[in-house]
């Protein structure tokens, strides 16, 4: 848990305090299973009193294995993620279910900074923009060369389509 002490930004009405740390993956209770970040991530950000909140602006920097979505290669990428969020005091009214709170001088920013590396996750990642995959024949990665299957057969269901093409 990361948990930062907001006293000293809390008694002055514009202060703010910056944050520099290397987090290793447990330290944001980040499982191999969700992300598989290769050793520590970077955190750069500030925590500043904007008069009745606590706003955290942070990016998080570091390197993650992933699986090409069309050849299923395992690559290395950078993974990236800008976390702005808003603490309110306990007891203040008219905040969402979900908003994040504080009721002491320590806040804890390890949720925040969970789920914005997680959600900046691509749905899928790809090893190389101009990745061709795999042959849906016969199962070649068409990266590596051209494997020679026809791939042009028409589902039997759309064969009756082609006719309209062709006039």
């Amino acid at each position: 848990m990361i948990k930062i002490n907001v006293a000293e930004i809390k008694k002055r009405l514009v202060g703010a305090k910056n944050l520099a740390f290397e987090l290793e993956p447990a330290e944001l209770e980040i499982t191999p299973e969700e992300m598989a970040l290769m050793g520590s991530v970077r955190l750069e950000g500030t925590i500043s009193n904007v008069g009745d909140v606590l706003l955290l602006k942070a990016r998080l920097s570091g390197q993650v294995k992933r699986t090409c979505g069309r050849c299923l290669k395992e690559f290395t990428a950078a993974a990236e993620a800008e976390v702005v969020e808003k603490f309110y005091p306990a007891g203040a009214e008219n905040i969402e279910n979900d908003a994040f709170v504080y009721d002491s001088d320590v806040i804890e920013i390890t949720e925040p900074l969970r789920e914005g590396l997680l959600l900046a996750e691509p749905m899928q990642a790809l090893c190389k923009p101009d990745c061709r995959g795999l042959c849906p024949v016969c199962g070649a990665d068409l990266n590596e060369g051209d494997c020679g299957c026809d791939r042009l057969t028409v589902d039997p269901r759309l064969a009756a389509l082609k006719q309209f093409i062709k006039n």
